[in-house]
């Protein structure tokens, strides 16, 4: 039964915290190979799929006419990580297109977007202990 009261929070934020680490290990993987000769820098995009999947409407949508065009958000357990490549203004003579403040910004930004989902995720699990145990400490 809480189960079904949190449902929705609890996949968000399980989705968004596989999201945040598996772009952790790609950011981490440019900066490792910042010296590689010939690599390109790489990036994982998902948050536009997971807001999508989010704010999908929770009715099942229906084509009522052939010509209708097809429902096509994904659902929450659907949205993936998409690897792409990141472009540079800074392409050295060795074809190497990691730049190094670029991607200690982005690895920054995702800790920190991982660290407030943890911090969410730890608040949902503290307001669940709290209603089991009836507001006693």
């Amino acid at each position: 039964m809480l189960r079904q009261l949190f449902a929705d929070a609890f996949d968000v934020l399980q989705k968004n915290l596989d999201l945040r680490q598996q772009r952790h290990g790609v950011l981490s993987a440019n900066i490792a190979n910042a010296e590689t000769p010939g690599f390109i820098a790489k990036d994982v995009q998902f948050e536009e799929a997971l807001r999508a999947a989010v704010l999908a409407p929770t009715s099942e949508l229906r084509r009522t006419h052939p010509q209708h065009l097809p429902h096509t958000v994904a659902s929450l357990h659907d949205v993936q990580g998409r690897l792409v490549a990141r472009p540079s203004d800074d392409v050295g003579r060795d074809l190497n297109s990691v730049a190094m403040d670029q991607e200690m910004a982005a690895l920054t930004t995702n800790a920190f977007h991982y660290n407030a989902s943890t911090e969410l995720l730890s608040r949902l699990f503290s307001g669940l202990r709290r209603t089991i145990s009836e507001g006693r400490s």
